[in-house]
């Protein structure tokens, strides 16, 4: 009688141990699909990240054009001003100011430069990160599609699961229940195990004698005096 428990106890711990494979892949598959998103959004970001640094560097580029043109027209409107003034002195001070003017275009100049040095370093950032951002993407969107596939397929095997572990838990007495669910509870499976050696295989520590002796005449279900998991006789 006792074996005959201690065989539907193990039936019941692998329909159990099976649910719970099922439980833990049917929590964690969303949290993959998750992460799939995550790296999409990363790879956009990367991109929107580099579209707007061109941007940016369009705009800089675009005020320093301005800048020039300003500064070209107030050179412009000194030297109209230098045929009309009578003095010398308000003549020299009209080319001080042209000269200075020049000056700042200059500098302008050699920043538009490295502005625009910049700007085709980053248009082809921007076209590379571009170019491989859609084949990430799409192996990324296969990815969850294989995933959400698989979710739908695991919804059915937990129905399945816990159907067998029902059926497991009814053909074990009420006794036999009583004491799997009490020693189910708090340890990690399994929670059935050989003894053999003078050892438990769950916490692999050596049993008294009056243990070892109660699992081998097997007239009662004997607990592991270490662990308290369910024992039963290899050797």
């Amino acid at each position: 009688m006792v074996s005959d428990t201690l065989t539907k106890m193990l039936i019941l711990q692998d329909r159990d141990m099976k649910l719970q494979q099922v439980e833990s892949l049917l929590a964690s598959l969303p949290m993959d699909r998750k992460a799939c998103e995550d790296r999409i959004a990363n790879i956009r970001a990367e991109v929107e990240g580099a579209r707007q640094s061109v941007l940016e560097l369009e705009s800089r580029g675009k005020t320093i054009e301005n800048e020039m043109g300003s500064i070209e027209a107030q050179i412009i409107k000194y030297k109209n001003q230098q045929l009309q003034v009578k003095k010398n002195e308000e003549y020299q001070a009209l080319t001080h100011e042209i000269e200075i003017a020049g000056k700042k275009i200059s500098d302008l100049e050699s920043d538009e430069l490295e502005v625009l040095y910049e700007l085709d370093e980053e248009r082809k950032r921007f076209e590379e990160a571009a170019g491989k951002s859609k084949e990430a993407i799409s192996l990324e969107e296969s990815a969850i599609a294989k995933l959400d596939e698989r979710l739908e397929e695991v919804k059915g095997e937990l129905a399945e699961a816990q159907e067998a572990k029902a059926k497991a838990e009814a053909e074990l007495d009420k006794p036999g229940r009583s004491k799997y669910t009490q020693v189910a509870r708090g340890l990690k499976f399994p929670v059935i195990v050989a003894l053999s050696g003078h050892s438990c295989k769950g916490c692999h520590m050596r049993v008294s004698n009056a243990v070892e002796s109660d699992v081998k005449s097997a007239r009662e279900i004997t607990t592991c005096d270490n662990c308290g998991r369910v024992l039963y006789y290899a050797d």
